[in-house]
This record gives C-alpha cells, structure tokens and sequence, in this order.
C-alpha cells in the first residue's frame, strides 16, 4: 500500500521477547510454587507479559491497512508534542519541583523514621520496604501532578 506508515518491526521482537521471557518466568513461578521465589517469579510474569502482550496487539492493530491514516496522525502529534518548546519546558519545570518536593520528604521520613527506630515504637525493616514502595509511586504521581498544574497556568 502506497504511502502507508507501518510500526517498525522491532516493536514486534520486543513484545514476543517480553511474552517468552513472561513464559519463562511462568514456568519457574510453577516449578518453585512453594517457595519465596516463587511467587516473585508469578508477578514478574504479569509484569512482564501483559506489556509484551500489549506490545503485540498495538503492533497488529496499527499495522493493518484499515489504522494506517490514523497511525499517522498519531505519529505526527507525537512527533509535534515532542517537538512543542511550551510543553519541553513545562516537563522540565515540573521535573524540577518534583526533585525539590522529594528532598523535603526524604528529609521529614529520615527524621519519622530515626526517631520512631530511636524510640523503639516500631520495627522499622517491614514499614521500609513499604515505604520504599509507597515513595516511588509518590515520585511519579508527583511529577504527573506538577506538569498538570503548570500546563494550566502557561
């Protein structure tokens, strides 16, 4: 077909490699079923295979002749939004208070949990790896909400 945009076949290896390797960690998950591992092993396959699966089907989808004006246009918006000086500044701004919004709390944690260690109120190893967990999701939430905010100030 004349003039059509296909994905790039690298799309495609990509998510097959991440379907076998979600297979792999599936197959070890059921191997080690009662063990630790294991059920690491079983989260990783969801980890790892939805993504691969997504990456598959958005490859099909926008390679059939039916997409391709539609992937096209998706291709030049997104070639646009990159390219829009307003929204690279915007992520940079919005990446900065981010950073300055994280030392604060990484700050204020480090006292909470030194004094709570110091006080012996908690056991500090289980409520770290939950933290730890909680604090990355906060980091990118944050970023989201600052970039929002700024877009709709500029």
């Amino acid at each position: 077909m004349k003039g059509a945009v296909l994905m790039k076949k690298r799309d495609l290896w990509t998510g097959v490699a991440f379907l076998i390797a979600a297979a792999a960690c599936l197959i070890g998950a059921l191997m080690l079923s009662r063990t630790a591992l294991g059920s690491l092993l079983c989260g990783m396959t969801g980890g790892i295979g939805v993504p691969g699966f997504v990456m598959v089907y958005k490859y099909f989808k926008w390679s059939s002749p039916k997409h391709a004006a539609e992937y096209r246009e998706r291709l030049e918006q997104e070639q646009i939004e990159l390219r829009d000086e307003r929204k690279e500044m915007l992520r940079n701004k919005s990446g900065r208070y981010a950073y300055i919004f994280n030392l604060v709390v990484n700050c204020l944690a480090l006292f909470v949990l030194a004094s709570l260690d110091a006080l012996e109120i908690v056991e500090i190893e289980s409520q770290i790896i939950l933290w730890l967990a909680l604090w990355v999701l906060a980091q990118y939430f944050t970023g989201i909400v600052f970039y929002k905010m700024l877009e709709k100030r500029y």
